[in-house]
């Protein structure tokens, strides 16, 4: 089994549709956020609100894949969704 994570930043509705497009295919077994749920939340107050804040939400994501050829085409297809989305998809080996 191999593991893609990425994040995607973006808001709810693009995380979403990434995860549904995801979730369509065959030999992906699990796909779900994982991570800090809490992350965007900031210690103070004095710089909430800010213009940055308006990027939107990032979201840490797991796919589990049953062949190195799913994996392939998940990988194919979250970096697509965030293209065709207008989101950014960031792929790393952990978070």
């Amino acid at each position: 089994m191999r593991m893609l994570r990425f994040r995607l930043t973006g808001p709810a509705s693009a995380f979403n549709a990434v995860v549904a497009a995801l979730e369509g295919l065959e030999q992906v077994d699990r796909v779900e956020e994982v991570g800090d749920l809490m992350s965007g939340m900031r210690d103070d107050s004095s710089s909430s609100e800010l213009a940055d804040d308006d990027l939107g939400d990032v979201h840490d994501i797991e796919v589990h894949a049953s062949s190195d050829a799913a994996w392939e085409r998940a990988r194919e297809l979250a970096e697509a969704c965030a293209f065709d989305l207008g989101v950014a998809v960031e792929f790393v080996d952990e978070f």
